[in-house]
């Protein structure tokens, strides 16, 4: 009898621990009544998606700095879904632009975005030479006098004063057998105890190469910027590596079932990009989720229920 309180009152003394390493993501895309306010006077990261779909597009403020993650397609409505989310954050240049591959629907919106939000540098994880898509990205940069600069796997980027955000590139180049999709350059973002992973569109190949043989950083993440929009569920043993509290999708409203179903499945909560105009903030302790008000939608054509 006193073996089992003994072993109840030691239980008792770890629930306290196992309360506080869980529940890092608070979700209030349901509760926009009031704003969250932290505690202490740490830097806040923020991370807004603008509401595209079947595309990516993600803009990142730490302090002053501003940086941009992929800028969607040519296509007029997203075009303006970026500029929307860009005014709403009150942002009106981009430091640095992050190419994760050459595919259309992540590359070629930085011209657009450089009409009202100059672009300081431009960082490319292909040849200058890939293919059609890149030699065009390239032709702007040189025309608009943007740097351009290569980044590789295990390249480390910074954001604030003194390196506070770091962004890890994880890429495994010149796998033969592999697509520009499964080279997509992912990156893992770390700001004090949290972290969000952006994964391109990494695909079954990749994605179990990762899983099996995961990066020295490692992929655990806190939130999961879920690869090629949604489109396909994950491979189990990359799931598995990553963890995540919350996986963000932005495809189209008919491609995500997939993907939707599988993280039902796995009990894991998602949101849907189309939904609202998502923001994701931390204080480097918890991660805040919610929507903000979306400026001029009177620019689409595209009615915002329907996409």
């Amino acid at each position: 009898m006193k073996r089992f309180v003994s072993l109840l009152l030691a239980l008792c003394c770890l629930l306290p621990l196992c309360s506080m390493a869980e529940g890092v993501v608070i979700n209030r895309t349901d509760n926009l009544t009031e704003e969250y306010v932290f505690e202490g006077d740490a830097p806040i990261l923020e991370i807004v998606f603008p509401r595209v779909y079947s595309s990516d597009c993600a803009i990142i403020r730490f302090g002053d700095e501003v940086m941009m993650i992929d800028a969607s397609t040519k296509n007029v409505n997203m075009r303006n879904r970026i500029r929307n989310a860009v005014e709403a954050m009150g942002v009106d240049h981009i430091d640095v632009a992050y190419n994760s591959h050459p595919h259309d629907d992540h590359i070629d919106g930085f011209q657009f975005v450089h009409e009202y939000a100059p672009i300081g540098q431009m960082l490319i994880a292909f040849p200058e030479d890939y293919d059609p898509r890149m030699k065009a990205a390239m032709k702007f940069c040189a025309e608009n006098s943007i740097p351009v600069a290569h980044v590789e796997d295990g390249d480390v980027l910074t954001m604030g004063p003194n390196g506070e955000v770091t962004m890890t590139v994880i890429q495994r180049w010149g796998t033969k057998s592999w697509d520009t999709n499964d080279q997509s350059a992912m990156l893992l973002i770390r700001y004090g105890e949290r972290t969000i992973l952006f994964t391109g569109d990494v695909e079954n190949r990749s994605q179990t190469d990762y899983g099996t043989n995961p990066p020295a950083c490692g992929l655990d993440a806190d939130i999961l910027k879920q690869p090629h929009h949604g489109q396909q569920p994950l491979q189990d043993v990359f799931f598995e590596a990553i963890t995540p509290e919350l996986v963000f999708m932005n495809g189209a409203a008919d491609v995500m079932n997939g993907g939707k179903k599988y993280f039902d499945k796995k009990k894991v909560p998602y949101l849907l990009g189309y939904k609202g105009l998502t923001r994701m903030r931390t204080d480097g302790q918890v991660w805040v989720v919610d929507y903000i008000y979306e400026p001029n939608t009177d620019r689409e054509t595209i009615q915002p229920e329907y996409r």
